[in-house]
């Protein structure tokens, strides 16, 4: 590439080298030109100089011959006037006229009348046609000389001289005259210089041609003004110019051109009649030696001017040639220097013909900039429009259009790399110049994709710092109606126990749901902490075994109080779900539906329906299966526009109805980011004033190993009645009936459930369960359990609701209900149900909140750690019904004394805080673990602490802690990490 450049370079030399030899070939050639037209035109002028004084001379000695003829005719014809005045006797007339004649050589002798009659010696007579009127003349007495002309005769020229008069023959004559053929009298003007093509002419002042001299078959000529007019160049001002010299009678010499040929004119004035002696020679005959030695002098001098401006070309170029070297050398080495530093900086740089758009250069760091190689740049300049992304802007736009010399324009653009299809961003400087009379454009396209990129990190930085800061105002808000939700369970329980405190029934279901409710507000505490990782992308699933019925029953614990508090109906119900025992992130999602419910009692008015429905599908993977949550409302719906964005951070409908609802947006945008962890999908289906459901598909891992045996032996074979007025319900509850053994029936009223029990009742094939809803449309459940009753049947019969049952559950027992069943029924609700009412249920071994007192826990020492004193105490309730043998530390140097000055046997295990005074939990882990003695330095050790993070938990593992336990505590979890552990 570098070579081939070099010889472009070199050749472009060359090229400059040669037009620089040219230029001064071409002045040398012009000034020889010069020099030559300067001595071209000298010598022609002397050759006009020349050739009309030699013509003038000519002519002149022509002209004096002219007059030399006249004058003597004249005088011979007053010599003969004065002889016929003294002599009478015709003989010697004749006599003297022939001897006369002879000497003279004239043609004729005439004795005129004034009329211009005639008679000749030999009395011939007639009329001489002269033209003119000589009759003034004759009276005047004045010589006369005029053309004449006789029929069947030659032209003529008469002198006449009216000097004398009288008769001859009987003739009177007024003069005499004689007369010349034409012919004659042009010998004394045939001029024999320039080889007979000279014409002579003698003219009258008006232009009548006395004396007609034409060579070379030239016209005739009458009037040599009109002939002029008609055959010259000359225009009627120059014409009339010239008549005017003749009537003045003026010499002189001129060039005109006669019918395309350039002749020499020479005019004289003749001394006699006002005639003047016209000349014409053609130019070319004229100057035919002179240009000979014209071109002989100009040959030569042309040869001395050559060899000089050879001479001179050879020191211009072996000077140019030096010259042209040294700036060769330099423009090499610029040349290597612009090579160099293109292919190490980020600017490309490109000269464009403004006319033809051809490149005429382009730095070669452009295939590493752009991705393409120079010679397609050279090629087609309008690649670089190829480049632009499909979804840039303004880039069609022909910024070069009209760029003035001199101007400046810039723009950014946007290109795609060819080879690494990475965007880069150029700001591009395109300056017009003129380059030796061309139009050129010159780019320089500077590569700012660092600085993009900077310039995007610094703003991405300065959104995420706005984003953070925003975040500590605005998230506990967002979060607030979810913390209120278990709390406000926690609050209202708490009142409920606290009012029925003498029902142990009561308050132990009161308080089941008050640790139920903690336990998701502690769950959201931790969203709450861990909210960075859950913005920044970086939270993690932790799957657990998870039973669906636990998780929506408690679900429906903890929003119980919402929906009773706005006076809204709660519906949950399952399809076709045989896989309840699934693993999932609990915590999630109860997350995930708590705050589709949330929001969905926010949005419903009072009055209106809240719904779950629960739905399997069977997957292609035996081990997961794809379960289906849809939660419906009847509230106030949302608009098509927003449907499209309430999955975006902080994006809430401005309507008067929303606009008084509070919450930050926050929720839905986590949701969908728990769903896509998840591995789900989650969908909206919304119509404004409608109500909105939203259907979230997860695909779940099923627990083989918690399968319960399908069939109940007890059932198999007994025919069961389900009424409900939900087609789904009855669908479900009727394919889980057979699947535990049972013929099943369903319909969808009361009063036909009334006639299906008496029917078969009547057949003999009476119904061994009904399984009623409360409210049905046409009578309640309870209304449909007395009429059953009526009619003799104490079949079990069960009350199937979504709702609480509390009110009345003493009015249904007395109208013969066996037992009660919440909504959503799942299979394993369904078969304890059936078990309880067919008395078939064994009560639980143990009630209380607390596990049982193990025989592994008694006489078991722990050491508690703990710097805060009510934690301190709750812990050592917790621990002590449980069995243990609790000491205590308020430090870390409190612990590491007491386990260095405890005997091997006395401590089985340490539960140790991490935040304390003095010495905090890990700095108290590494020294016992640098105790000396082994069987001290390995008691293990628990962190039972509030830092709940996993890196928490890497950290207590590093300083040498057994394991981790997150507060508050949870007995269920804490008890089985120290059996674990424990000596």
């Amino acid at each position: 590439m570098t070579d081939r450049k070099y010889s472009m370079k070199m050749e472009k030399q060359f090229k400059s080298k040669r037009a620089g030899t040219l230029l001064a070939a071409i002045v040398l050639l012009i000034g020889i030109v010069t020099v030559s037209i300067q001595y071209f035109n000298f010598v022609s002028q002397t050759v006009y100089h020349e050739s009309v004084s030699h013509l003038t001379e000519i002519f002149h000695q022509s002209n004096s011959a002219l007059n030399e003829l006249v004058n003597k005719n004249l005088t011979y014809l007053h010599m003969w006037s004065e002889y016929l005045q003294n002599t009478s006797s015709e003989s010697e007339i004749r006599d003297c006229i022939d001897n006369a004649q002879k000497e003279t050589e004239f043609s004729n002798f005439y004795f005129l009348s004034a009329e211009g009659k005639y008679q000749t010696v030999a009395g011939e007579t007639g009329y001489l046609g002269l033209q003119g009127n000589i009759e003034d003349q004759i009276t005047q007495k004045k010589d006369i000389i005029m053309n004449a002309t006789l029929p069947g005769k030659p032209q003529l020229l008469v002198f006449a001289c009216p000097e004398v008069s009288g008769t001859y023959q009987g003739f009177a004559y007024d003069a005499i005259a004689v007369a010349y053929n034409n012919s004659d009298i042009v010998k004394v003007l045939d001029i024999a210089a320039f080889d007979g093509n000279t014409s002579s002419y003698v003219i009258q002042s008006d232009g009548r041609v006395m004396i007609n001299h034409a060579v070379n078959g030239q016209k005739d000529v009458y009037n040599f003004l009109a002939f002029l007019r008609e055959h010259s160049d000359l225009s009627e001002e120059d014409v009339l110019a010239l008549a005017k010299k003749f009537q003045q009678e003026n010499s002189g010499a001129m060039l005109v051109n006669l019918d395309g040929k350039k002749y020499y004119l020479i005019y004289e004035a003749a001394e006699i009649m006002n005639w003047t002696l016209l000349g014409i020679v053609p130019a070319d005959v004229v100057n035919a030696s002179m240009n000979n030695l014209q071109f002989k002098t100009m040959f030569i001098i042309g040869g001395i001017v050559f060899s000089v401006a050879v001479i001179i070309i050879i020191i211009i170029l072996k000077e140019n040639r030096l010259r042209l070297k040294r700036k060769d050398t330099e423009i090499l080495y610029r040349d290597e220097l612009f090579q160099k530093l293109s292919m190490n900086v980020d600017d490309i740089f490109l000269m464009i013909d403004a006319k033809t758009s051809k490149v005429d250069y382009v730095s070669p760091n452009v295939e590493k900039l752009l991705g393409i190689t120079v010679e397609e740049v050279q090629k087609d300049i309008r690649i670089l429009e190829k480049l632009h992304p499909k979804d840039s802007e303004g880039e069609k736009s022909n910024y070069l259009e009209n760029l003035l010399a001199d101007e400046q324009r810039e723009q950014d653009f946007e290109y795609i790399h060819q080879k690494s299809k990475e965007r880069r961003w150029f700001h591009i400087i395109a300056m017009g110049s003129n380059v030796e009379g061309k139009k050129k454009c010159i780019l320089v396209m500077s590569d700012r994709t660092a600085d993009k990129k900077m310039n995007q990190a610094l703003s991405e930085a300065v959104r995420a710092a706005e984003t953070a800061n925003r975040a500590k105002s605005t998230f506990l808000s967002n979060m607030s109606h979810d913390i209120r939700t278990p709390m406000n369970a926690i609050i209202g329980f708490t009142t409920l126990a606290v009012s029925n405190i003498k029902n142990q029934e009561k308050v132990q279901d009161y308080l089941s749901k008050i640790l139920s409710s903690s336990n998701h507000l502690l769950s959201l505490i931790n969203d709450i902490l861990d909210m960075s990782r859950i913005e920044s992308g970086k939270m993690h699933l932790e799957e657990t075994e998870v039973n669906l019925s636990d998780l929506l029953h408690d679900l429906k614990t903890i929003i119980g109080g919402q929906i009773h508090a706005k006076q809204l109906e709660l519906y949950m119900d399952v399809m076709d779900v045989t896989d309840e025992d699934v693993y999932c992130d609990k915590t999630r999602l109860n997350q995930v539906l708590l705050n589709l419910l949330s929001n969905a009692i926010k949005f419903t008015p009072a009055g209106g329906t809240v719904s779950v429905r629960l739905k399997q599908y069977q997957g292609t993977d035996k081990e997961r299966s794809l379960y289906e949550i849809r939660v419906k409302d009847t509230g106030i719906g949302m608009s098509p526009e927003f449907a499209r964005k309430i999955f975006d951070p902080f994006e809430r409908e401005r309507t008067s109805t929303v606009s008084k609802t509070q919450g930050t947006g926050l929720g839905m945008a986590i949701t969908r980011n728990i769903v896509d962890m998840m591995g789900g999908t989650i969908g909206i289906q919304t119509k404004q004033g409608k109500g909105t459901e939203f259907i979230v598909r997860l695909p779940l891992r099923i627990q083989s190993g918690h399968r319960h045996v399908e069939k109940i032996a007890e059932l198999e074979g007994l025919k069961a009645l389900v009424v409900d007025d939900d087609f789904n319900t009855c669908d479900s509850v009727t394919k889980m009936l057979i699947k535990v053994g049972m013929r099943s029936e369903w319909t969808l009223s009361g009063k036909e459930a009334i006639l299906r029990a008496r029917q078969s009742m009547e057949m003999g094939d009476a119904f061994h369960a009904y399984i009623i809803d409360w409210r049905l449309p046409d009578m309640n459940g309870i209304e449909v359990t007395r009429r059953i009753r009526s009619l003799g049947d104490d079949t079990p019969i069960i009350i199937l609701t979504a709702y609480d049952w509390s009110e009345i559950e003493e009015e249904a027992k007395d109208a013969g209900v066996t037992a009660f069943c919440s909504k959503p029924m799942f299979m394993s609700d369904l078969r304890e149900t059936l078990m309880t009412a067919l008395g078939e249920k064994q009560d639980e071994i143990h009630d209380g909140v607390f596990p049982s007192v193990s025989s592994e826990f008694k006489n078991k020492h722990i050491l508690l750690v703990e710097d805060n004193e009510l934690n301190r105490e709750i812990a050592l309730e917790i621990l002590t019904n449980c069995g243990f043998c609790i000491d205590t530390a308020e430090n870390g140097v409190e612990a590491v004394e007491k386990v260095k000055n405890s005997t091997e046997e006395m401590y089985d295990l340490v539960l140790m805080d991490i935040q304390m005074p003095v010495m905090d939990g890990y700095e108290a882990t590494r020294q016992i673990r640098a105790i000396d003695n082994s069987a001290l330095s390995r008691v293990p050790i628990i962190a039972m602490t509030a830092n709940a993070f996993s890196e928490d938990k890497q950290t207590a593992i590093s300083v040498g802690m057994n394991g981790h336990v997150a507060k508050p505590i949870d007995i269920n979890v804490l008890l089985p990490m120290i059996l674990k552990y424990m000596k």
